[in-house]
């Protein structure tokens, strides 16, 4: 006669097996916290985190920037991108995205700001536009191309605009409701702005990405994932690639490059602003030796100079020698 099985027992399993997956969850979570996460808007981490294999964070996160709804979002061109650009200048990595089949998309984190760095946005959108179209191929094979910028950066032609997230189209310039065609639309965002922005606004999903992408270790990330599931998932993607010692070698090793660019850039500055200034001074000192020449007084001299009557003095009876 076959022993029947208290549905206790089935109960009680089942509650221990939960309990169990629970417990392997929260190890899970303790190992990947004992390492720092890496910074989402590190150039390498960046393209790791929203390209192939995170479709739907990628998907999420774009739809809230864009205002749209995305059924398709396909990220093969990405790689291509990065083959291509991984050593351009100013930092860029780009991540590539088709959306809804007819729709491309150039997502950009942008870390170094420079004096023409929008006409190099605009420069990179049409290089994007173009390549829709091939030799032989009609007009009608053109698809809407969207820039996305997100730089670390406060941009000072946007100061005048109250809001970290800026939207721009071809508009009439008078008749501004007139938009000339859809094919173009860039969105720029500014981290350092929206990070301002967001005290303001803590329910505004892109201040929310970007408040994650600035920082994923800030507080208000976990209040942030209390609600926003998109975000949880992408800061559980990050936790995950956080632990690969090969990409976190390449964000320090890109980091790196940074800073020794910036530093450079720094030096030159610095050489050059020492050397504007030697020539300077070697400038001022052949105008008080002429203005003493034609007979001018040290205090007259020390008036159209700016310096004392003491340095005047100085200097010519130097030159006299």
């Amino acid at each position: 006669m076959p022993i029947e099985k208290n549905n206790n027992n089935y109960l009680s399993e089942e509650k221990a097996n939960e309990k169990n997956t629970e417990n392997v969850k929260v190890v899970q979570e303790k190992t990947y916290k004992k390492k720092s996460l890496l910074k989402p808007k590190n150039d390498i981490v960046f393209q790791t985190l929203f390209t192939r294999g995170s479709e739907s964070i990628t998907k999420a996160m774009l739809e809230d920037i864009l205002n749209i709804k995305i059924n398709k979002i396909n990220l093969d061109k990405s790689k291509d991108l990065l083959n291509d650009n991984i050593r351009n200048k100013n930092g860029r990595l780009d991540i590539r995205a088709i959306l809804n089949g007819n729709i491309d998309c150039d997502i950009e984190m942008q870390l170094v700001p420079h004096e023409k760095m929008v006409e190099r946005f605009l420069y990179y959108w049409s290089k994007m536009y173009a390549a829709n179209l091939k030799g032989g191929e009609d007009y009608r094979e053109l698809k809407k191309a969207i820039s996305i910028i997100i730089i670390d950066a406060e941009i000072p032609i946007l100061k005048k605009i109250p809001k970290a997230h800026t939207e721009w189209e071809i508009r009439e310039k008078k008749f501004q409701e007139v938009v000339l065609t859809d094919h173009f639309e860039m969105h720029i965002i500014s981290l350092p702005e929206a990070v301002k922005e967001y005290n303001d606004n803590k329910k505004d999903e892109v201040l929310q990405w970007m408040i994650f992408i600035d920082n994923p270790e800030n507080v208000e990330v976990s209040k942030i994932m209390e609600e926003n599931k998109d975000i949880k998932e992408a800061n559980k993607r990050l936790m995950e690639i956080s632990q690969d010692e090969a990409l976190r070698r390449q964000a320090l090793n890109e980091e790196i490059a940074r800073l020794d660019e910036g530093q450079r850039l720094y030096d030159a500055t610095q050489k050059g602003l020492k050397q504007g200034r030697e020539e300077a001074r070697k400038e001022k000192i052949k105008i008080i030796n002429k203005l003493s020449s034609m007979g001018m007084t040290d205090s007259d001299i020390s008036e159209a100079v700016g310096i004392s009557k003491q340095e005047i003095r100085k200097i010519i009876n130097k030159n006299v020698k």
